[in-house]
């Protein structure tokens, strides 16, 4: 590998009952188009910056890195969205988004829960909306990729997660790996070959994972709603808000 692969830190809360709209096909007008393989939204990006989340000289005020790969995650699924749209933005640094996190946080830096944590983007306006995709459907998975320019997923990573990432391997199961419940995470996925591989970006980098992995280690997945998809007819965007306004009575 050409550029040092630096592996970071964890900070995703496992999956809780804390309320969520419903799946996103629920609020799609016609069917999301099957993706057309190999899908892959990242429009060359190369340099995706760790953002606070782990070893990262950009980030003066906590350098060894925070867990802040929720919010990092939110910036790349972001960026991704922006590239494809030929959009140019200025982003949160690395010091703005650890801030944010660890406001959130209330300074303690024990992590997120994603569906708590999209709830209070939302009341907070920095998205429009978003909705769960049923992780358990690859074909599902890949078409809301392809359509929302990405999927935001709450994984538990392999004990050897660090090495392969460090490696340029793709993440798999294939030495008798399993997912450890204490190592969760946040990335988002940006590619899929239909068959063999997806990809994600965490940590500064794309990162490969079999399908197998894929299967057994994600365990959440979303799409993000921002003001690049609400021109789309993709999806009823007054229904979702709507009903993620509901969830803890502000209808």
């Amino acid at each position: 590998m050409s550029l040092l692969r630096v592996p970071g830190l964890r900070g995703r809360l496992p999956v809780s009952d804390y309320p969520r709209p419903l799946f996103l096909h629920t609020y799609t007008p016609t069917p999301l188009p099957p993706a057309v393989y190999p899908v892959d939204v990242t429009e060359g990006i190369d340099d995706w910056g760790m953002l606070g989340n782990g070893p990262d000289p950009t980030c003066t005020t906590h350098p060894d890195g925070v867990g802040d790969c929720t919010f990092a995650g939110r910036q790349h699924y972001k960026m991704a969205k922006a590239a494809r749209g030929h959009e140019t933005e200025t982003w949160e640094s690395s010091n703005d988004l650890v801030a944010e996190y660890l406001d959130y946080d209330h300074g303690q830096d024990e992590g997120a829960n994603i569906a708590q944590l999209l709830h209070s983007w939302f009341k907070a306006g920095k998205i429009l909306a978003y909705a769960p995709v049923d992780h358990r459907d690859p074909a599902h998975v890949d078409a809301a990729l392809q359509a929302f320019t990405g999927v935001y997923c709450g994984v538990s990573l392999t004990d050897d997660a660090d090495q392969l990432f460090s490696e340029g391997l793709p993440w798999t199961l294939a030495n008798g790996e399993e997912p450890d419940p204490d190592e969760g995470h946040c990335i988002v996925k940006i590619a899929a070959d239909g068959h063999t591989l997806d990809k994600y970006v965490t940590w500064g980098a794309t990162q490969p994972a079999t399908r197998d992995w894929s299967s057994a280690c994600v365990e959440e997945a979303w799409v993000i709603i921002t003001e690049e998809d609400a021109h789309s007819g993709l999806i009823d965007l007054a229904a979702l808000r709507s009903d993620i306004k509901g969830l803890d009575g502000t209808e």
